[in-house]
């Protein structure tokens, strides 16, 4: 309190002092003596109050910046980073943000945003954003700053996975397309570009009629010619650095497309125990080589053997001693500078063996003619005919002469002269991998005279 009469006794120091007069004296003033005070006075006419508001005012302090430990911050290129920047003081300080090009940063830009607690936002952080950021926290009682590194991470680009030069050969057809893939990867995105021979540069995105880049960088020769042949380059480059892709274009002749003599499908029945040739004749002047693909999918290449199987040195298939394992589809594969040529053969198990003659039982023959019993067959890989007369079990397997009967390759059986003697069942019996069938027929010869007493001939 100005003006005020010191008390006469401070040899004590108080709190609070309240003079004869009145006045009170607050001692060593700080926070706890904020707030409200009350005057009373009273006599005997009556009383009165003044009420006072003491608020203590602090002392002015100088700017103190926390977290000044962190001294570089690094960030993805592209990304948005923030700067803190806690300063205390009295009065409240105020923040000045500097930037690497030592320029003062406005609080509100399109690129920087400062906060009211005094953080610097960067948006989309490219690589010239990179370097010293100073924050100034300034008041009437001093100042300090806080300098903070920022590093901005880039990848450099590759191009396939390859980092530096890389060349390649490449060849192509006359007036056919063409794609040259040049893949490029980086952060940030590489920007691509191709350079043609005479100097001609091609950016990406680039439509014309003969040729493209597209964005993914892939160059497209909508319709190649002899005078495409040479180097040309792909490049790409971003801020991490530049990376290049020579290509060795030769551009050829076209040629003739191979045919395939036969179906280029083809189905054949399997038979088990016979060897079988799958052709695969391609007729072409440019076949870099032909491959056979068995079922497994193993392949197979000219003058190549494999267990039963062997690729000869003309493109055909020899399978030696087929079994039901050999059942599948077979693929021929012809290569050339055109393309590729396939053909297919699938080897089906067959069928089952029927017999289609049938007779009513029984046969009759007059004695002394001949007698012709078919045995004619429909079915695959038919391996075994055995007529068969019941009782004697006399087995025909192969085509001779057997007394008076002779089987023929066909299957069927002849008897000559047929007497009594050859009466019986006879039977035909037809079987494969897949099957057997059978059919039985009753021979009974019948006499044109009166039978002999031995009753094997008429008289």
């Amino acid at each position: 309190m100005e003006n005020s009469p010191v008390p006469s006794r401070l040899s004590v120091p108080r709190r609070y002092v309240v003079f004869d007069n009145g006045t009170l004296y607050l001692n060593d003033v700080g926070t706890p003596e904020e707030g409200d005070y009350t005057c009373y006075a009273e006599n005997q006419l009556g009383k009165d109050e003044m009420k006072i508001r003491v608020k203590v005012k602090a002392g002015a302090s100088p700017p103190q910046i926390q977290g000044k430990d962190q001294k570089s911050l690094s960030v993805h290129y592209g990304e948005t980073v923030t700067l803190r920047c806690d300063a205390g003081g009295e009065p409240p300080p105020v923040i000045t943000w500097i930037s690497p090009t030592n320029r003062v940063i406005a609080p509100a830009l399109d690129k920087y945003q400062v906060l009211n607690d005094g953080t610097l936002v960067v948006q989309k952080v490219q690589r010239f954003d990179a370097g010293n950021y100073t924050c100034l926290a300034r008041n009437k009682a001093g100042h300090d700053h806080k300098v903070t590194a920022l590093e901005v991470l880039v990848t450099p680009p590759v191009i396939s996975g390859l980092r530096g030069a890389a060349a390649i050969r490449v060849s192509a057809v006359q007036d056919q397309p063409k794609l040259l893939d040049c893949v490029a990867k980086g952060t940030p995105a590489p920007r691509v570009m191709w350079v043609l021979p005479g100097n001609v540069i091609l950016p990406a995105p680039y439509y014309s009629k003969r040729m493209a880049v597209h964005l993914n960088g892939t160059l497209e020769i909508r319709s190649a010619k002899k005078t495409d042949s040479g180097q040309l380059t792909c490049i790409a480059r971003n801020e991490g650095g530049e990376v290049k892709m020579v290509v060795d274009l030769t551009v050829k002749e076209a040629v003739a497309r191979p045919q395939v003599r036969g179906p280029e499908a083809d189905g054949r029945s399997l038979t088990v125990g016979n060897a079988m040739t799958l052709n695969c004749s391609l007729e072409g002047t440019a076949l870099s080589h032909v491959t056979w693909i068995l079922p497994s999918g193993t392949p197979l290449s000219a003058g190549a053997r494999l267990s039963k199987f062997f690729h000869r040195p003309d493109g055909s298939l020899l399978i030696s001693n087929p079994s039901m394992a050999e059942v599948g589809t077979y693929k021929c594969l012809g290569r050339y500078v055109g393309g590729l040529m396939e053909r297919t053969v699938t080897l089906s198990p067959g069928r089952k063996p029927e017999i289609s003659s049938r007779y009513d039982a029984p046969v009759s023959v007059t004695n002394g003619e001949m007698l012709l019993l078919h045995c004619q067959t429909a079915g695959d890989g038919v391996v075994l005919n055995r007529p068969q007369r019941a009782g004697r079990y006399a087995v025909l397997a192969q085509p001779r002469l057997f007394g008076n009967k002779y089987l023929h390759p066909q299957g069927s059986l002849i008897i000559q002269n047929p007497t009594q003697r050859d009466a019986g069942v006879y039977r035909c019996t037809a079987k494969n991998a897949i099957g057997v069938d059978s059919r039985s027929t009753f021979l009974n010869p019948v006499c044109s005279g009166t039978p002999s007493p031995s009753r094997d001939r008429c008289k």
